[in-house]
């Protein structure tokens, strides 16, 4: 059975120790930052949105288990914008169990868990070449609210 543990002090640790790495290479692949910067900036964002880690608060973060094998993880937060909205600011599925249904299954969770929390909606930010988490996530019920584009230019 999936089911959502509130993340322990060791949890965060570990998730923490991969999430800034992870963000980094995604906004370099995105091509949003250079990859000399990549890291100082990710480490920043994390700092200016966790000032007090997993103490922060309005921040909530969550193992996802299959019976009791961490399969994932997540981070929900009180958008910044919207007090009624809760942003997944990351939703990661273990590579061994990604494309089982995993994340569909998670984000129904997540949905009830914003509801006893209070919100009345749930947004998450998803780079655009990332096919599979759209898919997921279009499927789950999100909707489009913003598009960012780019091109390359041409010397």
């Amino acid at each position: 059975m999936l089911t959502l543990k509130p993340m322990s002090q060791k949890d965060y640790d570990a998730y923490l120790s991969t999430a800034v790495t992870n963000y980094a290479g995604e906004k370099v692949k995105a091509g949003t930052w250079t990859e000399q910067l990549a890291f100082q900036k990710a480490s920043e964002e994390y700092q200016r949105l966790l000032p007090n880690g997993i103490q922060t608060p309005n921040n909530y973060f969550y193992r996802i288990d299959q019976d009791d094998t961490r399969v994932g993880v997540i981070w929900l937060a009180k958008s910044q914008d919207n007090p009624e909205t809760a942003f997944i600011y990351d939703i990661r599925i273990v590579k061994d169990y990604q494309n089982q249904g995993i994340g569909k299954q998670a984000l129904k969770l997540v949905d009830a868990e914003a509801v006893k929390l209070g919100f009345k909606n749930i947004a998450l930010h998803v780079f655009g070449d990332n096919q599979r988490a759209r898919h997921l996530y279009e499927e789950s019920g999100f909707k489009v609210t913003d598009i960012n584009m780019e091109k390359k230019l041409s010397n």
